[in-house]
């Protein structure tokens, strides 16, 4: 890959690294808080859809297109079957995998087709980036409702 795919995939592992040190900061206990009302999940249920979209994400790569069916597809694991921090672990290393072997196989000048445009292999990495940065955001929602510590180095990156 050329220097700009590095920075964008430097920038990808970076924003990961915050997803996992926020999952390593938690017990499974806590995965399962649930902030009150209809329309919440647990905490667990987030890092599960970033892991499960990371699989969505990587199979577009290797089609050359995006589906958004697949995100109703069962093909893909339920954001609801992962509840310990181990299965979560376990789940966002899988997605991990399947990400690095999509982009170790794909051209620099790779297209991903969308519904309504095409958009450059890097483009496609940003809106997987941009997807887990707002769950990130969703996370510290989560840890001021339940009275959770956000770790020592995502509070800095994050000026918190």
């Amino acid at each position: 890959m050329n220097n700009i795919n590095q920075a964008f995939i430097n920038r990808w592992q970076f924003t990961r690294s915050e997803t996992l040190e926020i999952l390593e900061n938690l017990t499974s206990e806590q995965l399962q808080f649930k902030p009150e009302g209809e329309h919440w999940q647990p905490l667990s249920y987030q890092f599960a859809c970033c892991a499960r979209t990371q699989l969505i994400y990587a199979k577009a790569v290797h089609e050359g297109k995006m589906d958004f069916s697949w995100f109703g597809s069962q093909e893909f694991p339920s954001k609801n079957a992962f509840a310990t921090k181990d299965e979560i672990r376990d789940l966002l290393t899988e997605a991990d995998q399947a990400w690095a072997n999509a982009l170790n196989h794909a051209a620099t000048s790779t297209k991903i087709v969308w519904p309504d445009f095409s958009t450059p292999l890097v483009l496609h990495i940003s809106n997987l980036l941009e997807h887990e940065r707002m769950h990130l955001g969703q996370l510290i929602s989560y840890h001021t409702m339940a009275g959770y510590a956000l770790p020592p180095n995502f509070k800095r990156n994050w000026a918190l």
